[in-house]
């Protein structure tokens, strides 16, 4: 959802996404998902809302899907306070 409000002579752009689903699907990978994937052991970490990856996009001042916001997103997953992002891993 998103909302345009005047204050103080300025625009904000105020964003909301439901993300229950996602935290809900996120706990279900993490008990169903194999910890390791084939010889490259890659898997899956974390799904990030939209909104939530925009912010994280501004702090770092990187593009989403760069080198530097995935590097940013490890950090933020790491933070008890997205634990609910997380997939697997502590």
């Amino acid at each position: 959802m998103e909302r345009i409000v005047e204050a103080d002579g300025l625009l904000h752009v105020q964003r909301q996404q439901e993300v229950q689903f996602l935290i809900d699907q996120n706990k279900h990978e993490a008990e169903t998902l194999p910890s390791m994937h084939g010889d490259a052991a890659v898997r899956k970490v974390g799904s990030i809302p939209f909104v939530v990856a925009e912010e994280w996009s501004r702090e770092c001042d990187a593009r989403i899907g760069s080198p530097e916001f995935a590097e940013h997103c490890k950090k933020k997953l790491a933070n008890g306070d997205f634990a609910a992002f997380r997939i697997k891993g502590s």
